[in-house]
């Protein structure tokens, strides 16, 4: 299934693609957390950092860019990276530049990311994770460099039904799980902002502060 995620993804980015030539190898480039992350976002970019996606301060998003011969590439900007479902029936919307890298990748080739996300939709715990482009291509695992790299990040968010707004609709859905805990059928994860296994109170007071929250720009 994966091998069908890849040309979904890689039709997804022809509108994201930079406008300038980037020597990333999306087979040999490589990246990872340093913990399962469970990240909060919201379309205003405005929501939990991706640093305290562990319950603590310091985790993040790593890169290793590497080019077809291996060699680290340095320099890579820091709004040169795109991130995506790798399950297709799970729906993320993102905003123009979604994610911000820390800092250029170094001179040997690396970077972190531990800002926020600027976008809606849930990917669940259980799923298979995100993918994450660099320079317009999105990791590959060696050695067949076919199928998407995937790591495991749970993202949840008020946005609800990935239009890249917290509207309305997004409060019915959220109305539908408020007061269900993980055990029962009507828990919905996506809802459940501070990860304590139950919708209640301070997952409303979350939703509230970003309702209507929109993107500046999207994809």
């Amino acid at each position: 299934m994966l091998k069908c995620v890849v040309l979904l993804l890689s039709l997804a980015l022809v509108l994201v693609a930079p406008a300038y030539a980037v020597t990333v190898n999306a087979c040999l480039t490589d990246w990872g957390t340093t913990c399962p992350l469970r990240v909060a976002i919201c379309p205003q970019g405005d929501f939990q950092l991706i640093r305290e996606g562990c319950g603590g301060c310091c985790d993040y998003i790593w890169v290793l860019a590497r080019d077809a011969a291996g060699s680290p590439v340095w320099g890579v900007p820091v709004n040169d990276y795109y991130l995506q479902a790798c399950d297709p029936t799970q729906e993320l919307c993102l905003c123009v530049n979604p994610i911000i890298a820390d800092s250029i990748t170094n001179e040997d080739g690396f970077t972190t990311i531990s800002g926020t996300i600027a976008g809606g939709g849930c990917v669940g715990e259980m799923s298979p994770g995100i993918a994450l482009a660099v320079g317009g291509n999105f990791i590959v695992d060696e050695p067949l460099c076919v199928d998407i790299h995937c790591e495991p990040i749970t993202i949840v968010s008020p946005d609800l039904t990935a239009d890249c707004q917290v509207s309305l609709s997004d409060l019915a859905i959220f109305g539908f799980s408020y007061l269900k805990d993980c055990g029962h059928p009507d828990y919905n994860e996506c809802c459940d902002y501070n990860g304590d296994c139950i919708v209640d109170l301070s997952d409303f007071a979350y939703f509230a502060m970003h309702y209507q929250h929109m993107c500046i720009e999207e994809y």
